[in-house]
């Protein structure tokens, strides 16, 4: 475990070094680097030699930050700070749901870096959706006054997710989908025909919008949202493999 400072944050990380180039896992809202996906990539990179990086974000995990100062900007400079913490010249993005979003941003700002794009149950845009989830539902204030909503969950220890009003609000900034997205790299990307969170209609729009000529996406007829059973990790690492062959 290591750590690395953004500003007021400590990021808490582990890394292992090998080939490049580096794989860096973006973890999914409300998840941390300790999950099914991370690990098993992790024991796969350890297995042929491959640089990875697995972290937490902001208020995520063991890193430190409040969850209500929380939002796409945020955990988007997190996983910036942990790009150009890497000695190696390029980078593929591993992206679980929001992380898929976050490495689609992180992507675009970090052209020269990132090498290729492995999305899973990609989230893009999540937060245009939560106006029509949060509708009707009560309205709480944190001790900072801050606005949220509780949204059942029914992942991890199925406690509500807190959706605050600012990660709404910032997610605007940073949707994608309205127009082409300008990424040219190499990008797969892997959903579950049974995620009932992301539908993978998302995936296929995602596709549609990058300029990036070499898409491929995989539909999972068994598969969640989670995508972490074993014919889904076993999909993510074969893709892994062959992404990593032709970046």
């Amino acid at each position: 475990m290591a750590t690395l400072q953004r500003g007021s944050e400590t990021l808490v990380f582990d890394d292992r070094e090998g080939k490049s180039p580096r794989i860096i896992f973006c973890p999914g809202f409300n998840s941390n680097r300790q999950g099914n996906k991370a690990l098993a990539i992790e024991e796969w990179c350890a297995a042929h030699d491959r640089a990875f990086t697995r972290f937490d974000y902001s208020a995520h995990g063991d890193s430190s930050g409040n969850f209500g100062d929380g939002c796409i900007s945020e955990w988007l400079a997190d996983t910036l700070a942990i790009i150009d913490g890497c000695d190696e010249q390029d980078v593929l993005l591993v992206g679980s749901s929001m992380g898929g979003w976050i490495s689609l941003l992180a992507a675009l700002q970090r052209p020269a870096k990132v090498c290729g794009l492995l999305l899973l149950a990609c989230a893009a845009d999540m937060t245009k959706a939560y106006p029509a989830r949060i509708a009707g539902l009560q309205a709480y204030y944190d001790s900072q006054n801050r606005k949220y909503f509780l949204v059942d969950n029914q992942y991890d220890d199925q406690q509500p997710y807190r959706i605050y009003q600012n990660l709404i609000d910032d997610g605007e900034q940073h949707a994608l989908l309205a127009d082409s997205i300008s990424i040219t790299v190499p990008v797969r990307l892997i959903h579950g025909m049974l995620d009932d969170v992301v539908e993978w209609q998302r995936s296929a729009q995602v596709a549609q919008s990058l300029d990036s000529t070499n898409v491929e996406i995989t539909l999972l007829k068994s598969g969640d949202h989670r995508l972490s059973d074993s014919v889904s990790i076993a999909s993510m690492l074969d893709h892994l493999q062959r992404l990593l062959a032709i970046v």
